[in-house]
């Protein structure tokens, strides 16, 4: 049972057991109705009224009885109360009392609010014991009260001083004809405290529905098995879903089933199952931004409805034979479903981010993080790095030199310059941008000028300037002349050259410029030189950037992009990745299989530019594909990011240059915690 429901009764009790304190504890000879009344309700700070109040032997009756707490959210009447008073202690005993709750009233804070008024107005050894039997309850929404759930055979009783406060109490929910049993007590904490406990066998959700908005996501009905919530110093509580039902907009889960577990602000489920429309469908994962007391049901979760916008999505698409959803982090979820087409089967993943999530980021991440390296896989590069997802990079020098062919941009800072194709840069804001871009500068050595046509680019042509994150090693390269730099002012344009070396054996490396065999320039040790150079346009506010393309979508339709890297492979099926972008700027992260006949048969790039279409893109840039096509994520249960799609290598996880990467500063899973040892870190570079 939901926290609200759980304090509700509480605090209807104790309104009557506060009525009952005030006419014992303080007015002890008989006096006139008014002035009880006033007594009570200034004392507690709640509304009460009572149509007489009589003396009786050892204590008052109470008749017709009314009370309700400030804002209106818990009231209740009586026909009767009877106060039996002995010393400080008092018994009250209602008789055809009748409770009433309005969620959208409740504040949260009743509770100890009534606390708090029976400890100022209580003597300091007060006790009391409250009993109610054969009571009912009806929970109501609307500026003119409707009821919406009704339960009655409600009895219990209600125990304490004012500081520490006892229960027991059952009732039943009424559902049509049937009865649903429902239990709850308290229990004593090692430090004294006290936690609520209940339980119920079997709850039907379709009593519920009205305390839910109208709107795409409607519960339609189903039961909660196995109920038990706790609520004590940490709330936590589980049940069972059974043959529950969501519509999704024009899409209906049904025959859902499986665990569920609430946590303050939380809920989380290790797998559910049912069916989306009528293919076979499951889901797991957790969140973390539920609302407290009722305002969750009233205003919901965006990450529960991210997961749901992403169901939708795969539910639109033609041909759906399975589907499977989960949460990775706040403002990012992971889908993965399978479509039957003409040309055979396709395994498709999705990573959905909402770039809107401030506990989110994106950067790049480079093997070995230097620009000549080894290799690395992207699994490793993710794990190396703290990520939650990710996807494989730019084309590259596979087998040798590893370097990207295109631009880089980590951690805000040009790592390698673009060439003459699509590059996607993303911003501070999340924002990403598509298209082409190239590199400009100029080396002046005196009154010579020679442009800068490279960075991190080994050969080099014309003007290369090389950084400490090119690698550990400049290549023999003959006819190239390498000069070593140091800054000469504070102005971060002119430096003076430390040493002139031609390129004949390996050099160690060190900022620098680097003259290629088409460049005619005579350096000396000592000279100064003015060095400058940026991107164009300029990516002065990327905080990351990453070569690939083709760009497969713009504004909505095809583009044939002119620059296309690999143009033989346009109308080739074959594994596909992309980073895509909806109207309203949330990032889908899209790998499909391909070279598994009898699992993923792989897309051209104009198919794959229509199914990202129909996901919702409206622009989109496609990333190495073929064997390098690896989407990694955090799953369910797991603390690092692992391989989710099929890797066409033999199934193995390819070496590539680098990668896309998403990143969370939020808390880790904590409601479905990691299971057994976390992912193993696989091998960083390629054996011979």
């Amino acid at each position: 049972m939901i926290p609200s429901v759980r304090t509700f009764f509480l605090v209807s009790l104790i309104a009557l057991a506060l009525l009952a304190a005030g006419a014992g504890f303080t007015l002890r000879a008989p006096l006139e109705r008014a002035f009880v009344l006033w007594s009570a309700g200034r004392s507690t700070g709640l509304a009460i009224d009572a149509d007489r109040v009589s003396p009786i032997d050892g204590g008052y009756e109470f008749t017709n009885v009314t009370a309700h707490t400030p804002g209106g959210a818990v009231s209740v009447e009586a026909a009767r109360a009877t106060v039996l008073l002995s010393g400080h202690y008092a018994r009250i005993a209602l008789d055809g009392a009748r409770f009433v709750f309005d969620p959208d009233r409740y504040r949260g804070d009743e509770l100890e609010r009534t606390r708090a008024a029976l400890e100022r107005f209580g003597a300091p050894d007060a006790a009391f014991t409250l009993e109610v039997d054969g009571a009912t309850l009806t929970i109501v929404t609307g500026v003119v009260p409707v009821p919406l759930l009704a339960f009655d055979r409600l009895s219990g009783s209600l125990d304490g001083p004012s500081t520490l406060l006892g229960y027991f109490v059952r009732m039943q929910l009424r559902d049509g004809g049937r009865s649903y049993p429902i239990a709850s007590h308290s229990e004593a904490s090692a430090d004294g405290s006290l936690s609520s406990a209940w339980t119920a066998p079997v709850l039907p959700l379709g009593p519920f529905l009205p305390l839910l908005p109208s709107g795409d996501v409607r519960l339609l009905g189903g039961e909660l098995r196995d109920v038990a919530v706790d609520d004590g110093a940490s709330f936590h509580a589980t049940a069972q879903l059974d043959d529950v039902g969501v519509a999704l907009g024009d899409h209906v889960l049904s025959h859902v089933h499986g665990p569920v577990v609430f946590d303050r602000g939380g809920a989380g489920t290790r797998g559910i199952a049912g069916m989306l429309d009528a293919v076979p469908f499951d889901a797991s994962g957790e969140v973390h931004d539920l609302a407290p007391h009722f305002a969750w049901l009233r205003d919901g979760s965006s990450d529960l409805r991210e997961l749901a916008r992403l169901t939708v999505a795969i539910a639109g698409e033609p041909n759906v034979r399975s589907a499977h959803v989960e949460t990775t982090a706040p403002g990012l979820a992971f889908g993965q479903y399978a479509l039957a087409t003409a040309h055979g089967p396709l395994a498709v993943s999705i990573l959905a981010a909402d770039p809107q999530e401030p506990t989110l980021r994106f950067d790049t991440a480079i093997a070995g993080d230097h620009v000549i390296s080894g290799g690395e896989r992207t699994s490793a590069m993710g794990l190396r790095t703290g990520a939650v997802a990710g996807v494989n990079g730019d084309y590259f020098d596979i087998g040798r030199t590893y370097q990207p062919q295109g631009l880089l941009v980590r951690g805000g800072e040009l790592i390698r310059g673009p060439v003459d194709r699509a590059a996607l840069a993303i911003d501070r804001a999340k924002r990403v941008t598509m298209g082409e871009y190239r590199l400009v500068g100029t080396v002046q050595v005196e009154d010579r000028v020679f442009p800068v046509t490279q960075l991190n680019d080994w050969p080099v042509g014309y003007v290369t300037v090389i950084t400490p994150a090119f690698g550990k090693v400049l290549p023999p390269a003959p006819g190239t002349t390498f000069a070593s730099l140091e800054p000469a002012g504070g102005d971060g344009r002119h430096f003076r050259v430390i040493d002139v070396r031609p390129m004949n054996a390996p050099l160690p490396v060190t900022f620098g410029v680097a003259f290629g065999p088409r460049t005619q320039a005579a350096l000396s040790a000592g000279e100064t030189i003015d060095l400058s150079y940026r991107t164009e346009p300029p990516l002065d506010g990327a905080v990351a950037a990453i070569g690939g393309g083709p760009i497969l979508l713009r504004n909505g339709a095809w583009y044939e992009d002119k620059h296309a890297p690999a143009p033989d492979e346009r109308n080739y099926r074959w594994p596909v990745v992309a980073l895509a972008r909806e109207a309203d700027d949330r990032l889908l992260l899209v790998a499909v299989d391909g070279r598994h006949p009898e699992r993923s048969v792989g897309m051209m790039r104009p198919e794959f530019a229509e199914l990202l279409r129909r996901l919702g893109a409206v622009d989109a840039m496609a990333l190495d594909s073929g064997g390098s096509v690896t989407l990694v994520s955090r799953a369910v249960g797991d603390l690092n990011v692992s391989v989710r799609n099929v890797p066409s290598d033999n199934s193995a996880e390819r070496w590539v240059s680098d990668a896309l990467f998403l990143y969370s500063s939020a808390s880790p899973p904590s409601i479905v915690p990691a299971q057994g040892a976390p992912t193993p870190v696989p091998e960083a570079r390629p054996t011979p």
